[in-house]
């Protein structure tokens, strides 16, 4: 029987190794050795051993043994990089995986372990060409393509970390586990493609059901596609499986806060703060949630903490903005320590992060929307630094801002001025804006353009490209569903009329449409009333709720938002034959409501001019605001009423004692007093100039400025100014205090002699309440519709004779009435005249207005079914 030989030995122990079974193996090999010292095989296979079994020093020495005896066997050189990068040896390591591709350019593994070898030196180009050699050699590896994953996932690029972890997965089911399936889903999460990460986190969870992390990220995944029940109870689960988790309980209080469930949100984040008091994130949830509890102190402190902790969190810095600017617009005034710190606080997120879309839209807000206790100095001051901080992708943002707080300042010039430097810019980025800049243009930009410029070409232009793409871009792109089916024959009964406005109160628009509307409401028992917006009812709100069946009041979030959806399918349920909406553009969220038509026919009135965003909603005007050929002009489809396009019953006023307010401002019976009732956003250089050019053509005269809001120091200066240009004593300019109510502010009119109107934009409340206490107004009329509200007013009246079309005209009426009292008192006559029972003006007569309405609606419902 012949003995066992060295190769006997070494094959057993070949086999004893595959099975795993090492200590057998190392002894077999020992044998072999005995017999055959110099065995090169043999010191190859036990290095190998020893590697798997980490007794390195043993390790080595074989395999330097094997390199000895088998320099050119590639496969020792491989052995000795494992070897020398579990020693941490990285540089020795490369150039032994070199040498062994240098002796077997087709040597796939080498090509792998020199891959990883690479990655870990930051070379990672070199890595991924040595990863994809080996698997043009051999692409059946999974450990190449996992390798591959580790190397893409350091450069960030998820798309091949995806596609490189799932062919490992193929090719080596042995690589899956809860916490490689649990990896992956993260990775295909942060790609956007939530709906398979979540399968990912599931196929962990099947393999490990409590594996904390896979049921953590399941649920924020859920969260982001707004499977917010489901995502709550995942979340619950990873905080029974690990209780102290901060992050558990974080993802918790945003789903919570997703359900406007915002006191438990807060509960949970509190709960994380304490785990983990040093997370920035943390602090920022905190303080958001808080700021939509209007708990503005509270959420102010945690946001600075936010920021404290992490000075480059943008967001922070833009949410402590956004909380100055909700507590504002809650209580109506602001501290200037709270203004800078928002201003501030803005500005620092827009230099951290330029893009940051909601801190432009809030300093935007902040500084256009002063509320009554603002410095307009440092709001002209935060717009100048605004545009000066502004680059090419915020520019026009910025200066709507500066063009928003110069027209509110009454430097309307200064407005118009940047206005015409960036028309141009609005037309050639039209395409590219995105949707804050757009919104910002469309209810910015379009409300202050009526103040600067009378030119119904140009501004009808501006208006119909910036409402068309503001239609196509943010209103229609939610795609509101109405249920309710569309009507398809006229009404039997009564018309169904909705309104809707966020100003049924003291407002313009208030006082202009409560007689018109309670008339409504004595022609139809379905008149619904929808008061919009966060404005508090007052005495005046109770006037409209009288007249209507339904007064409709949409309950805002927790956040202080609309759901626009939830309001469109809420009028539509009501089944109207008519809504009307009454503010345009200066509210957006109407202007979408009535885009989606929720009834048969919609329409804008009153307000303001037209949304131009539909051409089949309507814009209820008449004959003297849009004369013939307007409708070129025009996105919605004009309806004229016949006389005026509103009507007043009376405004009422305190009592006053004229003489003794005369005498109080020195003023002498005989001296003419001109009235200026405008905000400083209607005055403009050249009607100053004008109104200066009638008091020095009119000897003592004195004109009254009386405006609610604006820079009193600009005004004052502006004034004075004009004066020393034309040699008139400013002190004939007096400057009048804000009323503490209309009724007060209405005794001016009774101690005036002549209304002097304001241009481009001219009054509308005001003129009808100088008329209504027969005051002679005189009025420029120009081209677009906010520029002939007087002339329509006046017309209505038969007052042809107050009317002019140039400031030349303009400053010889207001000449002519101050001069000639015979003049003066004629117009005076037909004013009282025009309240005569039997002559009553269809200014006067909301009666009458209300019935032509009705008329009118019903010849649009025929047209819109289709029996006309």
């Amino acid at each position: 029987m012949n003995s066992p030989t060295a190769e006997n030995f070494c094959n057993t122990g070949n086999q004893l190794k595959t099975e795993k079974r090492f200590d057998e193996a190392i002894a077999s090999y020992q044998k072999a050795l005995q017999l055959q010292p110099d065995y090169a095989e043999v010191h190859y296979q036990l290095a190998e051993i020893y590697f798997v079994q980490r007794k390195l020093r043993d390790a080595i020495a074989f395999c330097n043994k094997a390199i000895q005896l088998q320099p050119d066997f590639a496969p020792n050189h491989k052995i000795l990089g494992n070897i020398l990068q579990t020693q941490g040896n990285l540089e020795a390591a490369l150039n032994a995986y070199v040498k062994a591709l240098e002796l077997n350019p087709e040597f796939a593994e080498a090509y792998i372990n020199q891959g990883s070898i690479l990655s870990k030196l930051g070379r990672n180009e070199e890595a991924i060409v040595s990863l994809e050699k080996a698997i043009a050699i051999n692409p059946n590896i999974g450990a190449a393509y996992w390798n591959l994953a580790n190397v893409y996932l350091q450069l960030d690029n998820l798309e091949k970390v995806v596609e490189c972890r799932k062919q490992a997965f193929s090719l080596e089911p042995k690589l899956v586990n809860a916490e490689t399936l649990n990896d992956l889903g993260t990775a295909i999460g942060k790609l956007g493609d939530f709906e398979e990460a979540i399968n990912y986190y599931h196929k962990a969870i099947e393999l490990q059901p409590n594996y904390h992390l896979a049921h953590l990220n399941l649920g924020v995944a859920l969260r982001r596609i707004s499977k917010l029940d489901a995502a709550k109870e995942e979340l619950q689960i990873a905080i029974k499986l690990k209780p102290d988790d901060p992050e558990a309980y974080n993802n918790l209080g945003s789903v919570l806060v997703d359900q406007n469930q915002i006191d438990a949100g807060i509960f949970n984040y509190e709960k994380a703060l304490k785990l983990k008091p040093d997370s920035a994130e943390y602090h920022f949830n905190l303080g958001t949630a808080l700021g939509q509890k209007d708990k503005f102190t509270e959420s102010i402190k945690e946001l600075q903490k936010a920021v404290e902790l992490q000075p480059d969190l943008g967001k922070a810095y833009s949410n402590i903005g956004a909380i100055v600017y909700r507590k504002t617009r809650k209580d109506g005034e602001i501290s200037g320590e709270l203004f800078n710190l928002a201003i501030n606080s803005l500005l620092k997120a827009l230099e951290i992060d330029s893009d940051l879309e909601l801190a432009h839209l809030y300093l935007a807000q902040l500084i256009t929307s002063p509320v009554r206790a603002s410095d307009f100095g440092a709001l002209r001051q935060a717009s100048a630094i605004y545009l000066e901080r502004s680059t090419e992708k915020n520019h026009l943002i910025a200066v709507s801002t500066f063009i928003g707080t110069h027209v509110k300042s009454a430097l309307t010039q200064l407005a118009k001025e940047k206005f015409l430097e960036i028309e141009p810019e609005i037309y050639n980025r039209l395409e590219k804006m995105n949707n804050i800049e757009l919104s910002i243009l469309y209810s910015n930009v379009l409300f202050n353009l009526h103040y600067l410029r009378d030119d119904l070409a140009a501004n009808t232009q501006l208006y119909q490209a910036v409402g068309k793409k503001y239609a196509e871009q943010i209103i229609a792109a939610k795609q509101i569903t109405i249920s309710q089916p569309e009507k398809k024959q006229l009404p039997t009964t009564n018309l169904k009329i909705g309104v809707m406005s966020s100003h049924f109160a003291r407002h313009s628009v208030g006082w202009c449409s409560a007689d018109i509307i309670t008339e409504l409401g004595k022609l139809t028992p379905n008149l619904y009333l929808y008061f919009m917006g966060d404005r508090q009812p007052d005495d005046r709100t109770k006037i409209f709720e009288s007249a209507a069946a339904k007064f409709y009041r949409p309950k805002a979030k927790e956040n202080g938002e609309f759901d626009i959806n939830q309001i469109v399918q809420d009028i539509a349920q009501d089944e109207l034959d008519i809504l009307i909406e009454l503010d345009s553009s200066t509210i957006p969220s109407q202007v979408e409501v009535i885009y989606h038509q929720p009834a048969s026919v919609c329409l804008s009135w009153l307000g303001f001019e037209a949304p131009f965003t539909k051409e089949n909603n309507y814009f209820l005007c008449d004959w003297n605001t849009h004369p013939e050929g307007r409708e070129k002009y025009n996105r919605e489809q004009l309806v004229r009423m016949p006389d005026s396009f509103v009507a007043v019953g009376g405004f009422k006023s305190t009592p006053i004692d004229t003489k003794a307010v005369r005498k109080s401002q020195r003023i002498a019976e005989d001296q003419i007093i001109y009235l200026c009732v405008a905000p400083g956003y209607k005055l403009n250089p050249e009607q100053i100039q004008a109104q200066v050019k009638i008091l020095k053509e009119v000897p003592d005269s004195i004109l009254m400025y009386k405006g609610h809001t604006g820079d009193l120091k600009v005004i004052e200066s502006a004034y004075k100014t004009e004066c020393q240009a034309q040699g008139v004593g400013f002190q004939r300019i007096k400057i009048m205090s804000r009323s503490a109510s209309e009724e007060e502010h209405r005794q001016v009119y009774q101690v005036a002699d002549i209304m002097l109107d304001s241009y481009p934009y001219n009054g509308g409340t005001h003129n009808l309440e100088a008329l209504w206490f027969n005051l002679p107004v005189v009025t420029k009329s120009g081209e677009t519709y906010l520029s002939r509200m007087g002339y329509s007013f006046l017309k209505t009246l038969s007052l042809n004779e107050c009317i002019t079309n140039s400031w030349d005209e303009y400053i010889e009426k207001g000449i002519k009435l101050g001069k000639d009292q015979g003049f003066r008192q004629s117009i005076k006559e037909k004013l009282l005249q025009s309240k005569q029972p039997e002559t009553l003006s269809p200014l006067w007569n909301p009666q009458k207005f209300a019935q032509d309405m009705y008329k009118v609606f019903e010849q649009l419902l025929a047209e819109k079914l289709g029996n006309k």
